[in-house]
């Protein structure tokens, strides 16, 4: 089981470059992220977009474009479905956005999940590595679902399952956050997964736990912090403006490291912010490429 991101750092480390379709690389923090990934040997990036921009933003970090493949397209939603289809057809590993506007990259997705005719319920997880904590938390959806119904929650739940294997996690314990108890209304617009115990479902299965606030979760009856080791490997956000804050607190949390992707069965999606700086989109690189390294170990066994 791979407990921390320096794991999967290390496998990265060792893998052969993933190809990957980058999404509008049109600003000097994306571009410097892209140069670096590319020396170091993880990724054999393709640019997709407007050539012109993308030569102008590659020049303010001296990153020579003459090896790297350029694919001119001008339509934001045009860039997105031929990276999409890059990763549907295999050309390339893994896709990342880059300067556009994440409506169109999830419009690509969506449309793609479809044509393979699959649950077209596209989600973002987010993986906690916590200072202290024995394995990795993923927090799901913080990125796309509204106000997910219990319909759409066990689409996120096997998106997430279709995603811990490749990191170990063959039965992990889940957890639904749901709203403080004073707060009935909104308690009752989210309704819990399921009654059992354990709920087999056609990717996996796994264990669950009773629902809780966080407040519960983390500092538990007491008030003081539980034990992180007992924390969920899974936790269901109840509304993705739940999900967008706590996936957020590694900014006030110093202990805690965040990656974020939307993992596919075509391969991951990385979903940088356009406000991230050259460091974190390096970090959601490396993420992906590890997890197209287990990817790859998985096919081969």
């Amino acid at each position: 089981m791979i407990s921390t991101l320096s794991e999967i750092e290390e496998l990265a480390k060792a893998a052969e470059p993933v190809a990957t379709a980058v999404i509008a690389p049109e600003d000097h923090e994306f571009m410097l992220a892209v140069k670096d990934a590319r020396e170091r040997g993880f990724i054999e990036p393709l640019l997709i977009g407007r050539r012109t921009v993308i030569e102008k933003a590659a020049g303010k970090v001296d990153y020579d474009l003459n090896t790297t493949r350029i694919i001119e397209v001008a339509d934001r939603q045009e860039i997105a479905n031929t990276a999409l289809e890059m990763l549907s057809s295999g050309e390339v590993e893994m896709v990342s956005k880059g300067q556009i506007p994440t409506s169109y990259i999830y419009r690509a997705i969506i449309a793609k999940m479809k044509a393979r005719q699959e649950e077209a319920v596209i989600s973002v997880q987010t993986f906690w590595d916590i200072k202290g904590c024995d394995h990795l938390v993923l927090l799901t959806d913080t990125g796309t679902n509204i106000s997910p119904n219990e319909s759409e929650k066990r689409a996120i739940l096997n998106n997430a399952l279709l995603l811990m294997p490749l990191l170990g996690y063959s039965y992990p314990k889940v957890m639904e956050l749901v709203s403080d108890s004073a707060n009935l209304k909104d308690k009752e617009k989210h309704p819990k997964l399921g009654k059992t115990p354990v709920i087999k479902s056609s990717l996996s299965s796994y264990k669950r736990i009773e629902a809780q606030v966080l407040k519960k979760v983390l500092f538990g009856d007491q008030g003081d912090f539980v034990d992180l080791n007992n924390l969920p490997h899974i936790m269901l956000m109840p509304d993705l403006n739940t999900g967008n804050v706590i996936a957020k607190l590694d900014f006030f949390i110093k202990d805690i490291v965040r990656v974020s992707c939307s993992y596919t069965s075509m391969g991951p999606v990385l979903l940088p912010s356009r406000a991230d700086i050259a460091e974190g989109i390096m970090r959601e690189f490396i993420f992906g490429v590890g997890l197209v390294a287990q990817r790859r170990r998985l096919a081969n066994d």
